[in-house]
């Protein structure tokens, strides 16, 4: 994503006009302000020349030659200007550059006049490692509930966003809308403890007064998922204590660091996590939810003599006299009094169940009202592909399609038959092709899946719930058993962390007219990877699909559409 100006305060200083510059008059030659994004294909710097008087010509090309050097890996980029026109009608020069900054390097930044005294304005910034945030127990209140976001071993943490993915915008009913929720001055706490920086997320309080404000309170919106993504700095970029103005940047040593000019150039990157509040956060802020506390726990896995609950939310649910039952309430399991399902827990229930076609394993309050359920579907097409179980791959994930008719109740992307998992994450019995191996560098991200069956024909991967149905096709990589997909539309790879899925069509060729299953059949989650790395499996291939993990490595070569290689072996 093209980075055009600087966060946290720069944008507004950077809108200034050329033509008003306090410094007029020094013997300094530029003011830089921006940040370099070591998440980001794309860098934009703006570049303000140091003006003789007031009032002069600043829409020209302006006499300067920029360019970047990583001390440590010695690559150097040249930057190219751009004028901009802000929206007070002022005018400026933002020099941009196709280039990803090394995490954990030092680059100097270097701008050179062109022509009369050839002055040299340059600045060195020290970039972040990159680094994931975690999402703590939310501390609830009267007014408020607060999620704490921890990052580890990260320089300094100046600020964050706060988004939610919603349906049921007026603007778009149907389709998913993301919001940005802003921070009152001072609602958003952040503090270093022992050496990790905490932000202490304001969300209820927060997105209650921003749906109330944009008349969207109770207006029937459905939070898909928040996402909170703290800005991530260098050690540098120390905000004063009175906040950012626009003579605090042109004071040397109060806020720039910038020698032979003025200003200030960072370096930074988001480090997004996302979550789903419990119903009861999520009433209060504002959104529509069913008026029951265990409305997001899931029917998560049926197998013979026992099935398995889901609490996907980041609190604990209280199930006291809701039943677990395939047939009449009488015939289920009643939880006593005080049972209780964790914070991304599994419950699992002893009882009357097995996988059987064309059953529904349902969870009912104690009013008997059905809160969630488990449809077991018939074999697909006739083909059984003996699965211990039955259940959703990911766990608590759902997405029916529609059936052909109004008998035919359709079939769920995300449910089939699964390994024999109770009380742990599920895994699907029959795996026709695996993600083997991922690269995140740039905007050219890909996805690479290795063929594990002959039955598996084609797939897409995709890197949310939401875009299921918008996923990039894995195209096959000729007289070999992989296919790649390409970043695009609904795969985002994302330089800090991510989840990527794969939709497989698989399984022998069916009757005329028949289509083969369709199934979400492999993910994976992944962290920052190191420039000119990525990460899959070595071998090849999952060899054992009740440890997923057992092969998978870091620090590989990229070998898009061939054999995964380690760096050590310098292949």
């Amino acid at each position: 994503m093209p980075r055009l100006l600087a966060l946290v305060g720069l944008v507004a200083l950077a809108a200034c006009s050329d033509a008003v510059d306090p410094t007029v008059g020094t013997p300094q030659a530029f003011s830089l302000y921006g940040y370099l994004d070591p998440t980001a294909s794309h860098q934009a710097i703006r570049v303000a020349p140091i003006l003789g008087s007031i009032g002069a010509d600043t829409s020209r090309t302006l006499a300067a030659r920029v360019t970047s050097t990583e001390r440590g890996t010695g690559k150097t980029v040249a930057w190219h200007d751009s004028v901009v026109t802000y929206r007070d009608g002022s005018v400026g020069h933002v020099f941009v550059a196709d280039y990803t900054p090394t995490p954990g390097e030092r680059v100097e930044v270097r701008v050179e006049e062109t022509d009369g005294e050839r002055r040299v304005t340059t600045v060195e910034v020290d970039v972040p490692f990159l680094a994931r945030s975690e999402i703590g127990e939310p501390l609830a209140g009267v007014v408020d509930t607060t999620y704490p976001v921890t990052v580890r071993g990260v320089p300094r943490v100046i600020g964050g966003t706060l988004r939610l993915y919603v349906t049921g915008a007026p603007s778009a009913p149907t389709d998913t809308t993301r919001l940005v929720v802003p921070f009152e001055p001072g609602q958003l706490a952040i503090r270093e403890e022992a050496g990790q920086w905490v932000a202490m997320v304001p969300f209820l309080a927060a997105t209650r007064d921003y749906l109330q404000t944009n008349g969207l309170y109770q207006r029937g919106l459905t939070l898909l998922e928040a996402e909170f993504a703290p800005f991530v700095t260098s050690a540098s970029w120390d905000v004063p204590p009175g906040g950012l103005d626009e003579e605090a940047v042109v004071e040397p040593g109060t806020f720039s660091n910038v020698t032979g000019g003025f200003g200030f150039v960072g370096s930074g990157f988001e480090a997004p996590v996302r979550w789903l509040p419990s119903p009861g956060t999520q009433h209060r802020a504002g959104f529509a939810i069913e008026n029951d506390p265990a409305g997001f726990i899931a029917v998560n896995e049926v197998g013979d003599g026992f099935a398995e609950l889901y609490n996907p939310t980041l609190e604990p649910v209280t199930l006291s006299g809701y039943v677990v039952t395939a047939d009449a309430p009488a015939d289920g399991v009643r939880f006593p009094l005080g049972t209780t399902i964790e914070p991304g827990g599994f419950l699992v229930v002893d009882g009357p169940f097995a996988p059987t076609p064309e059953t529904e394993v349902k969870l009912l309050s104690p009013s008997g009202r059905q809160v969630a359920r488990m449809y077991i579907e018939p074999p697909h097409a006739g083909i059984d592909f003996g699965g211990e179980s039955w259940g959703s791959y990911p766990d608590g994930l759902s997405y029916p399609l529609r059936g052909s008719g109004p008998d035919d109740p359709g079939r769920d992307l995300f449910h089939g038959p699964l390994l024999n998992t109770p009380g742990r994450p599920n895994r699907p019995s029959f795996v026709p092709a695996v993600i083997n191996e991922l690269s995140t560098e740039g905007d050219g991200g890909w996805v690479e899946v290795v063929r594990a069956h002959p039955w598996f024909e084609s797939g897409s991967l995709f890197s949310a719930p939401r875009d299921v149905l918008r996923g990039q096709p894995a195209e096959p990589v000729a007289d070999t058993p992989f296919f790649v997909a390409e970043e695009g539309d609904g795969l985002a790879l994302g330089q800090v962390e991510g989840v990527v899925y794969l939709i497989a069509s698989y399984g022998p060729r069916p009757d005329p007219g028949q289509p083969r299953p369709r199934r979400v059949v492999d993910y994976r989650a992944y962290g920052p990877q190191a420039p000119g790395r990525s990460v899959g499996y070595l071998p090849d291939g999952l060899a054992n699909p009740r440890e997923p993990d057992l092969h998978w490595t870091e620090g590989l070569l990229p070998t898009r559409g061939a054999p995964n290689a380690a760096a050590r072996l310098g292949l």
